[in-house]
Parts: C-alpha cells; structure tokens; sequence
C-alpha cells in the first residue's frame, strides 16, 4: 500500500503554474515570504474566509483533541492549496493547519479565489482532482488505524515519506525531517509507542534515528518488511 496523496505530478504542476501566472500577482492577495516552523496559518475554530497556496515548505493540517493530543490529517507540500473547506461549507475552520517546514505561503481571500475558479473551469476540475485524492488519503489512514499495527503503520509512512519528501543524504538514503513525536501523530500512536517501535526498526536496520530527523536507506525494503508478516516476525 502507497500512502502518497497528492495529485499526480502533471496535474499539480499545472495547477500551479496556473496560480502563480494568474492568480497570486492580484491586487487582495498576500505572500507570506518566510513562515517559520511552528508558525500556526489558522486554527480550528476561526473564520474559514480565505485559501492558501504553499509556494514553498511542508504545512500539516491537523486535529488535536484533549490534553493537547494531536492527529495528522494531511501533508501539505509545495505547490499544493490548502483551507479549501472556506469554499465549501464556511463557518469556522474544522481544521488547524501549521508549518512544519519553512516556506513561504500566499493567502488568497476565499471570494477572489472562487471567482477565478469561475473564470476557469478547468481549475475546478483540477480542485475537484486534489479534494477527492485528499479523501483518498484520510480512508488509507483509517483503514491503517483499524487493519495494521503500529509498526506496519510507521513503515508504510516513513516509506512514503522519504519517497514523497524525503532529502538526499551524501552517505546515501534519504532524511525525513520529522521529530518522534510528529510520527506518532501520523501513525495515531502513543510516543512512547511510537518511540519503542523506531529504535527496535533501527535495531535491525531499517531506519537511522538523529536530532529531529531519520534516514530511510531504502522505502521498497520497509514496505516489504510492512506486508510480509514472516520477515517482520524473523526480523524481531
């Protein structure tokens, strides 16, 4: 099971260009050049009044329930809008969204964006496209929470992200800039869960724990190593 989201490259590369050559330059929208991580873009609770394009960086839109306990709904990442719930339903944000990697992100008045929308049908189409592969990732998810284990669940994730995200290192393999705490969040998992489950996958291989990051060597080994109960029983 491939955990990716977005739309497919062409298609969110168009709608892209398509933003940036005929919607971000409009008098009413505004760029954000530098959000810092932490950085918190709206909250669950305010007015859905606008929609955000991420020109660069990583932005996480995310639930948190009692005593401060966070759930990952989706991964923004450049190039890609997000707070579109301000066109379809209003009222408050249901959602809150915040920066997980520094980027620069432009705010966009939600009646702007829906009369541009208007102005171009195959935007909406392509809007339509990017919703319903959203969908697609929230029914993964919960079909991950109720079918798969944890440790099934956090190699399937760090193998997707190192695919989707994941930076080059010199020594080989690839870094994912995501603390033990953010993939518990991902996976809806305790941390301390989380964390006895990374280091027995670093025990044996599969992945290198640092400061705030982890380096994957290879995303197809982990996936094997998710779905063929037999190696993951050897391997513990």
């Amino acid at each position: 099971m491939e955990l990716t989201t977005s739309v497919s490259p062409n298609a969110s590369e168009a709608f892209a260009r398509i933003l940036r050559a005929e919607l971000l330059s409009n008098p009413g929208v505004t760029r954000i050049p530098q959000c810092r991580r932490f950085t918190i873009l709206y909250s669950a609770g305010s007015a859905a009044d606008s929609v955000f394009f991420l020109e660069s960086g990583i932005v996480k839109i995310i639930k948190r329930g009692p005593e401060n306990k966070e759930v990952l709904l989706t991964l923004v990442k450049a190039g890609e809008i997000f707070g579109e719930d301000a066109l379809l339903v209003g009222g408050p944000r249901q959602a809150s969204a915040e920066v997980l990697q520094e980027g620069s992100v432009f705010i966009i008045p939600k009646d702007l964006f829906g009369r541009f929308c208007n102005s171009k049908p195959e935007v909406w189409r392509m809007l339509a496209e990017l919703l319903a592969k959203r969908e697609q990732g929230l029914e993964q998810k919960i079909e991950l929470l109720l079918m798969r284990d944890v440790e099934q669940r956090i190699l399937l994730y760090l193998a997707d992200l190192a695919e989707v995200m994941g930076v080059e290192e010199e020594e080989g393999g690839h870094s994912v800039q995501f603390s033990q705490g953010e993939i518990a969040s991902l996976v809806g998992a305790t941390r301390e869960t989380t964390s006895s489950t990374l280091n027995n996958l670093a025990r044996r291989g599969l992945v290198s724990l640092g400061r705030r990051k982890m380096i994957i060597a290879n995303p197809t080994t982990l996936r094997e190593a998710a779905e063929t109960p037999r190696l993951r029983a050897a391997a513990g």
